[in-house]
C-alpha cells in the first residue's frame, strides 16, 4: 500500500509491464511443447488482447482530455503536465443532504423562477389593461404672415394664435377579448409557478439519487479493494507453493492475471466514485469552492 498524498492509503500498482505479452509467449511455448492445452494458449492471448485494449482506451482518453484542456486554456498540448499533489482532497459526503442548496445552485430552477416572474408580470399587465384610461392632448399653433394669408382671408376666418384640446376616455373592462387575454395570462402564470415546484422536486430527486449513488460506489470501491487484497494474498500463497513444488507455473500466472484484473476493477471503481463525488459537488454548488482550495 502507498499513500496518495491526502492521508489515505491506496493499493500499490502491480508491475505488469510486458506481462501480458510475456504470458502469451510463454503459454504459446508451453502449448507447442505439449505441456498445456490449446485452450490455455487461447486464454493467454485473450488476456494479452484485453490488456492491450485497456491500454489503448486509456491513451485515447488521455489524448482527448489533454486536447480539451489545451483548447480551453490556450496552452500547447505538449506543455501540459499533471501534478497530483496540487489536487485538494474532496470533502466528505454528509449522510443527510441539503436539497435547498442544490435547488439554489441549479440553472434549471433559476430559469424556471425567472420564467415564472416574467409570466406574473405579463398577467399583471394584462389585468391593468382592463383599467379605464384617459388620454389628454393639446396643440398650440402660431400662423406665420410671410405668405400673406391675411390678404386672402381678410374677415378673420383664421386666428393667428390658435389652440386645440382633445380628450379620449376608454373603458376596456367592457372588452371581452381583453378579459380572455387576462385569463390566459393568469393560467400561464399558474403553470409557470407549478413548473418551478416540479423543477425543484426534480432537482431534489436528482440530488438524492446522486448522493445514494456515491454511497453505493463507496461500498463498491471497498469491495474492489478487498478483492484486490485477496488477489495479492493469493499470488503470494501461490508463489510459496511454486517454490515448494506443490503448484505449477501456470497456476502462478493465472493468479497474477487475476491480480491485474482486480487492480483494474479497483481503478475503475475509484474513478467512478471520484466522478460521482465531483458531480455531487457541482450539483450542490460546492465545486467552485473546492477548486479555489487548489489555488
Amino acid at each position: 500500500m502507498q499513500s496518495d498524498g491526502r492521508g489515505k492509503q491506496r493499493p500499490t500498482q502491480p508491475d505488469c509491464s510486458g506481462h501480458s505479452a510475456c504470458l502469451s509467449e510463454v503459454a504459446e511455448q508451453r502449448v507447442q511443447a505439449g505441456v498445456d492445452s490449446e485452450q490455455t494458449g487461447k486464454q493467454a492471448r485473450l488476456a494479452s488482447a484485453r490488456a492491450h485494449l485497456r491500454l489503448i482506451q486509456a491513451e485515447g482518453s488521455i489524448d482527448v482530455l489533454r486536447t480539451t484542456l489545451s483548447q480551453l486554456t490556450g496552452v500547447p498540448v505538449n506543455s501540459l503536465g499533471t501534478a497530483p499533489d496540487s489536487v485538494p482532497s474532496l470533502p466528505e459526503v454528509p449522510k443527510s443532504g441539503d436539497p435547498a442548496k442544490a435547488q439554489e445552485s441549479s440553472p434549471a430552477v433559476l430559469f424556471a423562477q425567472q420564467h415564472a416572474i416574467a409570466q406574473s408580470f405579463r398577467a399583471r399587465g394584462e389585468h391593468r389593461s382592463l383599467w379605464p384610461s384617459v388620454d389628454f392632448a393639446t396643440q398650440y399653433a402660431v400662423l406665420a404672415k410671410f405668405n400673406n394669408w391675411t390678404q386672402f382671408f381678410p374677415n378673420n376666418v383664421f386666428e393667428r394664435n390658435n389652440a386645440t384640446v382633445g380628450v379620449v376616455i376608454r373603458f376596456p373592462f367592457f372588452n371581452p377579448s381583453q378579459h380572455a387575454h387576462a385569463q390566459v395570462a393568469d393560467a400561464e402564470a399558474i403553470r409557470a409557478n407549478k413548473e418551478v415546484e416540479a423543477t425543484k422536486n426534480q432537482v431534489s430527486q436528482q440530488e438524492l439519487k446522486l448522493r445514494r449513488s456515491v454511497e453505493q460506489l463507496q461500498a463498491a470501491q471497498q469491495v474492489s479493494e478487498l478483492e484486490y487484497e485477496i488477489a495479492q494474498s493469493n499470488v503470494e500463497a501461490v508463489d510459496i507453493r511454486i517454490k515448494s513444488g506443490t503448484a505449477t507455473v501456470n497456476e502462478g500466472e493465472q493468479a497474477r492475471t487475476e491480480l491485474y484484473a482486480k487492480y483494474n476493477a479497483l481503478q475503475d471503481a475509484n474513478f467512478e466514485l471520484l466522478r460521482a463525488r465531483v458531480n455531487l459537488l457541482r450539483m450542490t454548488g460546492e465545486l467552485e469552492s473546492w477548486v479555489d482550495r487548489a489555488k
